[in-house]
């Protein structure tokens, strides 16, 4: 397993994420990205760097903010490409009160060895799943973490349109015939993107993620990919799972962001 390569592989897959369905303005060192329709979405108006600016760091903010002027855009925020650049704007952009953003970026090749809930059955939205279970299971979970109505509406119209610019697959896991949990798969060439991963607070401590992870890698599998890719919060427990069903981190996904106040 090249480390680097499946690194690449992740932050190729990100950045023609953020590109899709954006209205991009090409830079030296990478694109601005705006997105005017869901201006409280600060992950599809951004600047993506993949190189150091000529002009500093703050030639990319003054970027930001003539893309946005004018707009009802009001937050920053920048991602890196490479996590060293990334560290080496770091005290300049918080000095600027930008808060870092990481994400551990892990891969896996096969199965994982786990046991699964074999009560749980896991459908593809569209084939056997509904849009509609896939939505409220990603609605709840979005209240769970604290956004408004408006912010989730913005953030499932976003996911949803992208992932079918791109050919993602949604999958909903039902216990006992009720939506427990999602999941979603983008298949691209030698790799395969898990993203959306979600259990419903009632239904945790189950296995219901765990049992999804498996589904999501022998769908991977079938569709003759070679490795799974999955990203998740640096600092958060979910990677400690994903490290058990034997995903190993392979690199950093590095940004910034700037409330608006």
């Amino acid at each position: 397993m090249d480390v680097a390569e499946l690194h690449r592989a992740l932050v190729d897959m990100v950045r023609t994420w953020f590109q899709t369905g954006a209205d991009l303005e090409t830079k030296p060192y990478g694109f601005v990205a705006r997105d005017l329709e869901h201006p409280l979405l600060h992950d599809t108006n951004l600047a993506w760097l993949d190189s150091a600016p000529e002009g500093g760091i703050g030639s990319v903010l003054d970027d930001l903010d003539e893309a946005f002027r004018g707009t009802e855009v009001r937050d920053r925020s920048l991602w890196f490409a490479d996590a060293d650049l990334a560290f080496a704007n770091q005290d300049a952009l918080v000095a600027l009160h930008f808060q870092p953003r990481a994400e551990l970026v892990m891969a896996k090749v096969g199965l994982p060895s786990c046991i699964v809930n074999p009560d749980l059955v896991v459908e593809e939205v569209g084939r056997g799943a509904s849009e509609e279970d896939f939505h409220r299971v990603q609605a709840a979970i979005h209240k769970e973490s604290g956004f408004s109505p408006e912010v989730s509406h913005q953030v499932y119209e976003v996911e949803r349109s992208r992932g079918a610019a791109l050919n993602e697959r949604a999958f909903v896991g039902y216990l006992h015939e009720e939506a427990a949990g999602t999941y979603s798969l983008l298949p691209r060439g030698r790799f395969g993107l898990i993203g959306s991963v979600a259990t419903l607070p009632s239904f945790r401590m189950r296995g219901i993620g765990r049992t999804m992870i498996f589904d999501a890698c022998s769908r991977t599998i079938g569709a003759h990919c070679e490795y799974v890719l999955l990203t998740t919060d640096l600092f958060d427990s979910p990677q400690a799972m994903y490290k058990s069903l034997g995903f190993v981190p392979v690199g950093e996904l590095r940004g910034f962001l700037r409330k608006s106040m």
